[in-house]
This record gives structure tokens, sequence and C-alpha cells, in this order.
């Protein structure tokens, strides 16, 4: 007889034989024993949890000749036929290379006829996820309403990939992953009936690695009886499989804890030296700061563990030299390094950054002692409120950021309608000075008495609009200033900007907009809106040049007033400006 593997040779046989998935077991066998048993089931769970051997057992158990109280004999004809997998009436198909509608027809076609010898014919789907769409909506009658001699099975991995019409039909039972030291137990267990010497620090080890999959752990068991030449030792099974022993990833995460930097990096150089991964080592100190972490709040270890008495008090002990926010900011640093590594070909830097970071985690400053200090320099005054307030020469605040406006019921459904930026939008301050504030409704604007262009009048209009209404704001940041007189304001805008001239001629956007330029003004202003043609561009440089006449004008005062105070004259026209 050929040489069969530990995971074969061991597979279920009996429902008290599955591992760790007590309530689908117990499910199951109530379902026979009730004569409850569903037309179609779906085992979904991850590898190696023990999705196939359940179906096999429920195959046997419906289809045994002499089953009692839920269970195969395991003796009989058809029994032995399943357990080996040549019955003609059970079939167990492989979802991934009979995944076409082909084949899902040809299934079609088969149900129709009887089983042979057993009870039912019943089609077992292994990864069934596989199938394609078309598959799966050929099998959607078939499966609702099957003949009476036949059970479907599904077993899948990846259940969400699985059609929801599909699923809806089938009775689920969700697969978890086996717990460590259930693993352990069946290891020794199976390595007691092999007469396998392995210690029991080795099986835990070979338990962890396997990640709740028991195929996987035996699978490595058989791998570890031609490896080891006598007694299977931890050292063997962590060279196996390329592990990084348990006492230096302690004495790793000892350095942290103990706050020491140069150690840390020590180690971690000893281990990559050795032929360890970084991404590796990290992933292991993430494991075992997320068991002092557990540790840490429940007080002792959890099932999912397994971990030696030694290791536990190893855990013990290093809880007590780090608190509970150190441990999640150290989690969230590791965490955020896995993230860094994987986008990285030079591995080894992130992980030492991370290291030397969390080792030196006593100069970070904890939030409140940075709430603190900012309290402490607002009480002195040296805080600055914020960007909200901008200052001028004489200490006076002109402008502070825009508080949200409450509109009323009336509010214009144009700029309700328009999405707009609510971001704070560059404005630049009013460059002109005054000896006297006018007070607009809370906000302090600049004189106009105290302007000698038209330009920072503009500015001062856009501030103050921008504290009442963004929306009104934004409309009118897009237009052009044409004119802007003690009595009158006039803006253009290009064709592309028709909608926002629209906008502003509309009742409450108008409205804001006059009673922001009258208060501006000290007088009603008369406002008129034009759509600038392809002449607009002079009309644009029209304002910069009566500027620039203003400004030299203003160069000139000083000589025309010394020429007036010498001669004893008076100004009779100013051809300045060409009247």
């Amino acid at each position: 007889m050929s040489y069969q593997t530990l995971a074969q040779k061991y597979r279920p046989c009996d429902f008290s034989e599955i591992v760790g998935q007590d309530s689908a077991t117990r499910t199951l066998i109530n379902s026979i024993e009730k004569k409850r048993v569903a037309n179609a089931y779906m085992f979904a769970g991850p590898r190696g949890t023990g999705k196939t051997s359940m179906a096999r057992l429920l195959s046997k158990t419906l289809n045994c000749e002499r089953a009692e109280a839920g269970k195969p004999c395991n003796k009989c004809d058809t029994c032995r036929e399943i357990s080996q997998g040549n019955s003609i009436d059970v079939l167990e198909i492989d979802g991934a290379s009979n995944r076409g509608i082909d084949e899902i027809r040809a299934l079609r076609e088969n149900v129709k006829f009887s089983p042979s010898r057993s009870k039912y014919k019943i089609y077992i789907i292994d990864e069934v996820h596989m199938l394609t769409t078309e598959a799966f909506n050929a099998l959607l009658k078939t499966l609702e309403e099957p003949p009476a001699h036949v059970k479907f099975i599904f077993a899948t991995t990846e259940p969400h990939k699985v059609l929801p019409t599909i699923m809806s039909r089938c009775q689920r039972f969700d697969f978890r992953k086996i717990p460590p030291m259930d693993i352990y137990g069946k290891v020794k267990d199976i390595a007691s009936r092999e007469g396998i010497d392995i210690a029991d620090s080795a099986a835990l080890i070979l338990a962890r690695s396997a990640d709740g999959s028991l195929r996987d752990a035996l699978v490595v068991l058989d791998q570890m009886v031609s490896f080891s030449s006598g007694k299977i030792e931890s050292k063997d099974v962590i060279d196996l499989l390329g592990m990084v022993q348990r006492d230096k990833i302690f004495e790793l995460a000892g350095s942290i804890i103990e706050k020491d930097a140069g150690k840390a990096v020590r180690i971690s150089d000893e281990l990559i030296a050795g032929g360890k991964d970084p991404v590796f080592l990290n992933s292991s100190l993430i494991s075992h700061f997320r068991d002092i972490m557990v540790v840490k709040t429940i007080g002792e270890a959890s099932s999912d563990m397994a971990m030696s008495d030694e290791e536990t008090k190893v855990i013990m002990e290093q809880k007590e030299g780090i608190s509970l926010e150190e441990i999640l900011y150290v989690l969230q640093n590791l965490t955020h390094c896995a993230s860094l590594m994987k986008n990285s070909m030079f591995s080894r830097a992130p992980f030492e950054v991370t290291l030397i970071r969390l080792a030196k985690r006593a100069s970070a400053m904890k939030l409140t002692d940075i709430v603190s200090r900012l309290e402490a320099l607002e009480g002195k005054g040296e805080l600055n409120s914020g960007p909200e307030r901008v200052s001028r020469g004489g200490g006076q605040a002109i402008g502070r950021e825009a508080s949200p406006v409450k509109t009323s019921p009336g509010t214009d459904e144009i700029s309700q309608k328009a999405s707009f930026p609510r971001q704070a939008l560059p404005v630049e301050p009013d460059a002109g000075t005054q000896d006297e504030d006018e007070e607009m409704g809370g906000e302090v604007l600049p004189n106009p008495a105290g302007f000698d262009d038209q330009k920072n009048r503009w500015k001062s209009l856009l501030n103050h609009i921008r504290t009442r209404k963004m929306s009104v704001f934004v409309f009118l940041n897009s237009a052009h200033l044409l004119e802007m007189k003690a009595d009158s304001l006039a803006v253009g805008f290009d064709k592309e900007n028709i909608f926002n001239k629209e906008a502003l001629e509309t009742g409450p956007n108008r409205s804001v907009l006059q009673e922001a330029a009258d208060k501006l003004m000290g007088r009603p202003v008369r406002i008129s809106f034009s759509i600038l043609e392809n002449e607009s561009g002079q009309e644009k440089n029209r304002l910069e040049l009566e500027q620039k006449k203003v400004i030299e004008k203003e160069k000139m005062k000083p000589a025309i007033e010394k020429a007036l105070d010498i001669f004893g004259g008076h100004v009779v026209r100013d051809i300045s400006d060409g009247v």
C-alpha cells in the first residue's frame, strides 16, 4: 500500500473527530436525526478547517446502510467508497476546473437519474466561487427545486464571490479558524498514535504557525518527521519554517519597552544578518505586542495565544513595564511600518526607523502636554487667536474669518443650487490707512475718505462681503472692476461668467452687495453689471491707467503746493483729469 500523509490518514471519520466546528457539527447531526436535511448546504471558511471532511461525513451519514444516531458506521461498502473518493453516487467536483456553463448543463442532465445503490445522489462542489456567473445562473432552478434523491454540498474559501441568489438557496455554515490550543492537542494526539516524539514547545510553535488550519499543521508535522533525526525540538520547527526564536522577539520587545534604541537596533541587525526578513520581524512584533495588550487589558492570556508557562511569565513581566497607551502607540507605528515596507524595495530602513522611534517615544510630547502649553501661551497673550484676525500697524483688527451665514427662507435659489468650494479664498488686506473706522454690522471697514484709489475700495468691499455671504463673494470675485466712485459701482463679467452676473442680479444676493456698498461709501450707491465684449481688454486696463495717473499726481503734489506757496496762487482746473 502506498504511503498516506498524516492529513489523509487522519481525516475525520466521525463527527466527533471534527475539531473546532462545534456549532456546525451539532446542527448537522440534529438535522439528520430529525430528518430535516436541506437540499443544499454551503460550507464557508478558511483553508484546512474541515469543510470537505464535513461534506464527506454528511454524505456518508445520509447514505450509510447502518447509520445510527446521526453517525456513519464507516464499515459498510458505501462508507468505504465515500472515504476513498470512488463512490459513483457521491461526486466530488472541482469548481476551478469545472466552472463553465457546459459542465453545469451536464450536471443538470445527470441529476434526473436516480442513484445507483445509495439513497441519495450527492454533489460536492469544492471552491464553488470559481464558477462563472453563467454557470451559477444555470444552476439556480435545479438548486432550488432538485429531485428528492439529490443533495448539493458546496465548499468555498471566498463566500463573498458566490452570487447572493445561490447563497439564498443554501443553508450556510461558517467554519472558523481552529484555535491554536485545539490544533496543539490534535498534533500531540496524532504524534502519540504515530510514535512521533515531539516536544511540547515544538507542538506549540507548530500550532501557532498553522494560522488556524489543522491540515497545515499536519503537513508540517509530516515534514518534521523527515527533517528531524530524533525528538522534534522547537529549534527544529523554527529552522524548518524560517521563523524567529520566541526569546529573540521577547528580547527585541524588551528593548523597546526599556526605551533602549541601541539595543533594539543591535538585536534587529543580528536577526537580519542571520537571514530573517524585516517584514517577518515586524509582524512578529505586532503579534507579540498584541498579546501584551490583551493581557494588560483582561489580566490573563486569551485562548488564541497558545503560550507555554515560561512565555506567559515573560508576557506578564513585560506588561508591567509599559502603559496601555504606549502599547497602542507601539502597535500603531508597527502597523504603519508594515504598510511602508510593502511599498519599499529596502524594507530594512523603515523597520529600523520604527524601532528607534518606539524606543525614543519618551521624547514625543503627549497631546495633553501640547494642549497645556498652548493654554499657557494663550494665557500670557503670546498666542494669536489664529489666521482669522488680521492686524494693521496700529494693532486694530480689520477682518475676521467668515462665520456661517444664516439664510432666511427667501434665500435665492441660484446660490443654493450652485456648488462652490467653502474654503477660505485669498483676499488681500486693505492697503489704506485712516483715522476713524466705520462700524458695518459688527465689521470694522476703512473710511472711504482715507482712500485715493478705487482698487483699495474694491478690496475692502470684497473683504466685507466675504464675511457676510460666501456665495456672493464667489460670484463677485470673478468680476472685473470697471468703475467705483462715491455714488456708483460698475463691474463687468466675461462671457463665460454670465451665470455669476445673473446670480448677483437676483434680489437676496443684490441686497447683500447693495448694503455693503452703501455702508462702505456712506451714501446710496448705484450698481450696474455688464458683459464684457471683445474690447474688454481695453476696459480692464482703463482702471489701471487711471490709478497710475493718480499715483503720478500724488508724487507731484509737494512740488505744486510749494509753487502755490511761493507765488500765492490756487488751482483753477486740474488738466490731468481731462476736464
